[in-house]
């Protein structure tokens, strides 16, 4: 910036009140030794302003006990900033999250302890909301607005969402938990969406694999990195052939956080190599064995794993794509417990008719529909059926469908109406659920959308209206 644009700004200052709090969306390095370093998050208050300048200076959590530090001036370029009464500046603020289940999510992820917290807003509702941690739960508080005024209970407002969240940071109040640190944010992870055919080949040299982590007759899995940051799984396989390229062109096509995403492949030479993002807490089949002993899943956080499941199946239903290998070891778990699909070795468009599949004793027959026992062609429904089977296997901490029967009885016991009994410790709600999968009349079998609502429903934690109330706690909500 010029001299004669600082001495500008600086006389627009001297005749100008106080202009707010900003904070920095950006690192900024000026480029004069007369500007100062911002770092991402720094807060500033403003002393004056033009079309491409703020005259800022630097605020802290010490400002109050520092003069000197306080009085620290400089010159920021106006797209490095934004207000703080803007909801988006804020770390709290998840813009992302438009539903009581996805906050609950974000909050019970191992990074954040007791007291982590986020706003969002519903949108079905056009409300917002503060959530909180609180031990291994999640309460949700309606912050309700009149007049400009922002509340939980109504003898206590604030001018805005900010304010309220730092008062309830100074003293709990109402809340369960005093307001500690923000809900940690995921870093996100190279994008797949847009890109051309010849975007998804990398070098071989790009990647590094760095241990094993299993093999089978297509191939060995490895986890690795990818340009020397992500880190990644390796998929090698031992040969090419059109099954493989078959699973590259359909998980192009994933774009979903509850399907495995696909960063890269190497396909010019062999070993063929399917490069995917790392699940560092493996499958589902294994988290469900390592509990088996203790059952210590609670009905929540089953029904969680399955309206997940039923999120990334709805999401294939819509762009006609069948699985045909929904079970629980082709389900996998990132680092926060969240699951998302993969191994779609066997799945297949149906945008040009429905699918066929071939019997054979590698197919997991187990989890299969009974019309495909008669030769008749895979639907979405079969898939349906499958995911009956996978609820049975979280209800049961991975037991093996069928257990003690070989595969012959299942094939022709289920063609004749026998289903699995439930099990001691499934809900009468779950188990309905998974007839409703198991329908002998395909067409009769609900979708993963239906499916998906049905969960949903089982674990929505209530809304206590001010009328149903008279206590200060009247609008919080308990996870359950």
């Amino acid at each position: 910036m010029g001299n004669a644009g600082r001495k500008s700004l600086s006389n627009l200052w001297t005749s100008r009140k106080k202009n707010g709090t900003l904070v920095s969306s950006y690192r900024y390095v000026p480029p004069t030794m007369e500007d100062w370093k911002l770092q991402k998050g720094d807060l500033l208050e403003v002393i004056g302003e033009t079309e491409q300048w703020f005259y800022v200076r630097k605020l802290s959590l010490r400002s109050s006990k520092s003069r000197r530090h306080r009085e620290k001036r400089g010159y920021i370029p106006v797209e490095f900033m934004k207000r703080v009464t803007n909801l988006e500046a804020q770390p709290w603020y998840f813009g992302n999250v438009t539903k009581r289940l996805r906050a609950k999510r974000h909050l019970l992820k191992k990074e954040n302890s007791e007291g982590a917290f986020l706003v969002w807003k519903c949108a079905k509702e056009n409300q917002y909301y503060l959530s909180v941690r609180c031990g291994g739960n999640v309460k949700h508080y309606k912050i309700k607005e009149v007049s400009g005024s922002f509340f939980l209970v109504s003898s206590k407002t604030f001018p805005t969402i900010c304010a309220l969240v730092e008062s309830y940071s100074r003293d709990p109040g109402v809340l369960c938990q005093k307001l500690k640190k923000p809900c940690l944010k995921v870093k996100k992870q190279p994008s797949s969406v847009g890109r051309k055919d010849k975007d998804w080949e990398v070098d071989r040299g790009s990647f590094v694999k760095v241990e094993k982590l299993g093999s089978g007759e297509f191939g060995e899995v490895w986890q690795g990195v990818l340009n020397d940051t992500v880190e990644v799984a390796i998929k090698e396989f031992k040969a090419k052939n059109p099954d493989i390229l078959n699973e590259i062109e359909i998980m192009k096509q994933l774009h979903h956080e509850r399907l495995l995403k696909l960063y890269a492949v190497c396909t010019r030479d062999e070993p063929v190599c399917l490069i995917t993002e790392f699940m560092k807490n493996g499958t589902l089949h294994r988290y469900l064995r390592e509990h088996n002993e203790m059952k210590d899943i609670e009905f929540p956080r089953m029904v969680n794993f399955a309206i997940q499941i039923a999120e990334g199946m709805a999401f294939l239903e819509a762009k006609k794509i069948v699985h045909r290998d929904l079970r629980a070891e082709n389900v996998l778990l990132d680092d926060s417990g969240c699951c998302k699909i993969g191994d779609f070795g066997l799945a297949q468009s149906t945008s040009s008719g429905e699918q066929e599949i071939l019997m054979s004793t590698k197919l997991p027959v187990k989890w299969m529909a009974p019309e495909i026992f008669r030769g008749s062609k895979y639907t979405v429904k079969c898939d349906v059926w499958s995911f009956g089977i996978l609820l049975h296997e979280i209800v049961s901490f991975g037991e093996e469908p069928y257990l003690d029967q070989n595969k012959a009885f299942c094939v022709k016991a289920v063609q004749k109406g026998y289903r699995m009994p439930k099990t001691p410790n499934c809900s009468q709600f779950l188990y309905d659920v998974m007839l409703l999968c198991w329908r002998s009349n395909s067409v009769e079998r609900p979708g993963f959308v239906e499916l998906q609502d049905k969960l949903k429903a089982a674990v929505q934690e209530p809304v206590l209206e001010e009328k149903e109330r008279n206590t200060e706690e009247k609008d919080c909500t308990t996870s359950l």
